[in-house]
């Protein structure tokens, strides 16, 4: 073969690879960075998509152009699906936009985002203590510098049409179609459709966590919250108890001032809560010290909402880090695979069927479920649960066994 055909022949198979990888990378949509419909059995779940979160979540949001977002790490990831029935009407359509492991300044971006689609009324943010204990102090107001998910924004730190993003879009369409991670993910979307196990996101953001249905399964829920207690206990032990004393020293406080101005300056309507965290995960709490930080951290949210509400800002704060009759569901015992949990995956996970329970308190004023939280109630509502707590311990201690804890509506204290 002649050298001038040899590589005339060599270009045209690059050519023709490239396009079938584009192709390929397009129609499966393994990250949803196109938003191609999903064809049932083939392409609907996404196995792949957390190796692209930052592309599947903003992508997704900017298509929806959501009327709700959600916002926060994995707990409202996994905890909230916005095709849930409770949701009233006019609240769609939903997004969620929360990402797990991040923080109030992935929040703040997600929001902003949202805020520039043009249809937000309504942000529901789920505030973490563990934000406030992994960063730590910083005198140094500045913010982080830009990374990838910000180069992706809409708009830019100043509020106009972010310089960045035209390119950094067509880095992600590259990254999506044009590359070997991207060929071999798609692949594997094709191979991994089980729909009780594989991993997924909705487009509209949600986490069902099929694949720990895999880890029940095979160890339980007492093994899985076993595991994950020990891993919270390794973990928080490494956390000095904060000073709230000083909480603009707070980096994530500091977010937390931003989230509200930036609501108030939109007009949108703030809703703040506290995880529902399973009362495994605040024994643990217990165990490593951290209660009293625990406490004063839920009064210095409770002071950042008062000012909000007296600055102007539409918000409400909710409190579901209490001891009752859903927080306390018990664990199945070692060696019980057969048993499902109605509320929790495990002691800081919480499932959408609690999801929907906080819904019916956030929107039909359910109030069999946590507390609105305010600085004229606080101090009640954390002796309500230091009183809770002591009922639940007791009652274990006595009978040896963990069962509910019937406690009433929580609007007494309110």
């Amino acid at each position: 073969m002649r050298p001038g055909r040899y590589f005339l022949w060599m270009g045209g198979t690059m050519v023709a690879l490239a396009v079938l990888a584009v192709l390929l990378g397009v129609l499966v949509d393994p990250y949803r960075m196109f938003g191609t419909p999903g064809l049932p059995g083939w392409t609907t779940l996404k196995p792949r998509i957390y190796e692209r979160p930052g592309i599947a979540k903003i992508y997704q949001l900017e298509r929806i152009a959501p009327r709700t977002v959600l916002l926060g790490n994995s707990r409202v990831e996994i905890g909230f699906d916005p095709a849930s029935p409770e949701w009233p009407a006019d609240t769609r359509p939903i997004f969620n936009a929360a990402m797990a492991g991040q923080g109030l300044f992935t929040a703040l971006l997600m929001l902003r985002e949202a805020i520039a689609t043009g249809k937000l009324k309504t942000a529901v943010v789920g505030i973490d203590f563990l934000d406030f204990l992994q960063i730590g102090y910083s005198d140094n107001f500045a913010l982080p510098p830009v990374g990838a998910e910000e180069r992706r924004l809409l708009v830019g730190r100043d509020g106009g049409l972010n310089p960045a993003r035209s390119l950094q879009l067509w880095r992600d369409r590259l990254a999506s179609t044009l590359t070997i991670d991207a060929a071999t993910d798609s692949v594997e979307t094709l191979l991994d459709q089980d729909p009780e196990t594989t991993t997924t996101m909705t487009p509209l953001g949600f986490n069902p966590l099929h694949e720990y249905r895999l880890f029940i399964a095979r160890s339980g829920y007492y093994g899985l919250f076993a595991q994950k207690n020990a891993t919270y206990v390794r973990e928080y032990r490494r956390f000095k108890p904060p000073d709230f004393s000083h909480p603009l020293r707070i980096v994530n406080y500091r977010y937390l001032l931003m989230i509200t101005r930036l609501a108030k300056a939109h007009g949108i309507q703030l809703i703040l809560f506290t995880p529902p965290y399973h009362a495994d995960y605040l024994e643990m709490l217990n165990q490593v010290g951290l209660w009293a930080s625990f406490e004063a951290w839920q009064r210095t949210l409770a002071d950042v909402v008062d000012a909000a509400k007296q600055g102007g800002v539409q918000v409400t704060l909710f409190d579901f880090s209490i001891y009752d009759r859903f927080t306390t569901e018990p664990v199945p015992p070692r060696h019980d695979l057969t048993s499902r949990m109605r509320w929790y995956w495990e002691s800081a996970h919480y499932k959408s069927a609690l999801g929907d329970k906080m819904l019916k308190r956030f929107f039909h004023g359910d109030k069999s479920l946590g507390y609105e939280l305010t600085k004229a109630n606080v101090d009640a509502v954390l002796a309500r649960t230091r009183s809770q707590r002591a009922q639940y311990i007791g009652r274990i201690n006595a009978e040896g066994t963990r069962q509910p804890l019937a406690v009433p509506d929580s609007d007494r204290v309110n």
